[in-house]
């Protein structure tokens, strides 16, 4: 039950969905309907589509007219076809990124090992993370009632030289802004304390509706509670699974295996927390004191309370 509550947690307030609107709901999708095709008429939006961008500004239509029309921008720019995924592989050689499974909602999962994450690459691994929600939206059953995939955000091992706040406004920007309401479930998975600094930042760019989905799952148990929303069988040996499936394989099925001299060890950098995200950074201090680890603390509980 406790599973099923954290699952469902994405879909709770059981409005705002085809077949599940308000009369008052209704009137403001018809609204909307007419202000998109007014700015395109042939505009690429279903209305289940229609219903994401309202339920991302709360059905307040002249916001989501405005989000829909830098959605419609943004897709003017982007390229008929998402990069070839050959040219991407480091981010999955270097064992960091892996599309794989179903949680057991039936959503496509997209795993990430923080841990071997390196800023100097954080660029190529941001188009690659975007190809992925492109996939995973390609991919989608227009009669299905699923409109969501999972992420899990494997934290275990995170340092110092994996942090990397532009990789991280990046992602956070183009879920929510170009895939609105695609996230139903995000995983953080063993935080350590040093993360916090990072998520003290991170969670004000978050929109309420996306700080809903998150939950922070830990302690000796967590490969357990982990399978509290996937079977064995679709989750890596390395969570404790049974699939066999790792980034490097995921690739070399589809890609063949690396080629001599293509992984490269992590770049080390002196940059503080937020270099890069402003254009340079600042020298990172001589002591590197930790914050108070209470608001993560608080957070890994909430998986074990009733």
């Amino acid at each position: 039950a406790k599973a099923e509550k954290l699952l469902d947690r994405a879909t709770a307030d059981d409005h705002g969905f085809i077949g599940r609107l308000t009369p008052e709901e209704k009137l403001k999708l018809e609204e909307f309907r007419a202000m998109v095709t007014q700015v395109k008429a042939d505009h690429p939006y279903s209305d289940k589509d229609l219903c994401r961008f309202l339920r991302a500004r709360d059905f307040v239509v002249e916001k989501s007219l405005v989000m829909i029309k830098a959605n419609l921008e943004y897709l003017a720019k982007q390229p008929d076809e998402d990069p070839p995924l050959e040219t991407l592989r480091s981010a999955y050689d270097n064992g960091e990124c892996l599309p794989f499974g179903r949680d057991k909602r039936g959503r496509r999962a997209y795993f990430h090992f923080s841990r071997n994450h390196d800023p100097a690459n954080g660029d190529l691994v941001a188009t690659n993370v975007v190809s992925i929600m492109n996939m995973f939206t390609r991919e989608l059953d227009p009669a299905s009632d699923i409109e969501t995939f999972t992420v899990v955000f494997d934290l275990t091992g995170f340092s110092r030289s994996n942090r990397d706040m532009k990789f991280n406004k990046c992602i956070i920007d183009t879920l929510q802004n170009q895939h609105p309401e695609r996230m139903g479930c995000c995983i953080m998975l063993n935080a350590p304390t040093i993360f916090s600094i990072v998520w003290s930042v991170v969670k004000h760019w978050l929109a309420p509706r996306t700080r809903e989905k998150i939950m922070f799952v830990g302690g000796k148990d967590y490969q357990e509670k982990l399978r509290c929303f996937f079977d064995a069988d679709q989750l890596s040996p390395v969570l404790g699974g049974t699939s066999g499936m790792t980034p490097q394989k995921y690739i070399s099925e589809r890609c063949g295996p690396p080629p001599p001299g293509s992984l490269r060890p992590k770049t080390a950098t002196k940059k503080g927390w937020f270099g890069g995200l402003f254009g340079g950074g600042h020298e990172a201090p001589v002591d590197d004191h930790e914050p108070p680890p209470e608001e993560l603390e608080n957070a890994a509980k909430e998986f074990d309370q009733d």
